[in-house]
């Protein structure tokens, strides 16, 4: 394999992980609104229940590629993002 498509390759890499982010950015865009929604109804922000239950959802259908701890360790970080979003959010300005 040459430098060339050493490069090429790390050149897709980095723009996955840019769409990644945008992605993620989106999703806090959608939690933003879900807390909105949830506050409206007096639920807390924070489900833990429904965080577990989106790692084995997404681990049944990634599994050989990643296993339940790899999906948590991806995510567990996302989820708390989203929480800290949603709380400074309601912080008065």
């Amino acid at each position: 394999m040459n430098s060339e498509v050493i490069q090429s390759l790390r050149s897709d890499i980095d723009k996955l992980d840019r769409e990644l982010l945008e992605l993620v950015e989106k999703r806090a865009q959608l939690v933003l609104r879900l807390s909105e929604a949830k506050n409206k109804l007096g639920m807390d922000d924070y489900d833990p229940a429904r965080e577990q239950a989106i790692i084995e959802s997404l681990y049944q259908e990634f599994s050989p590629t990643f296993t339940q701890q790899e999906i948590g360790t991806i995510f567990k970080p996302i989820f708390k993002a989203s929480l800290r979003v949603q709380q400074d959010k309601k912080k008065p300005a």
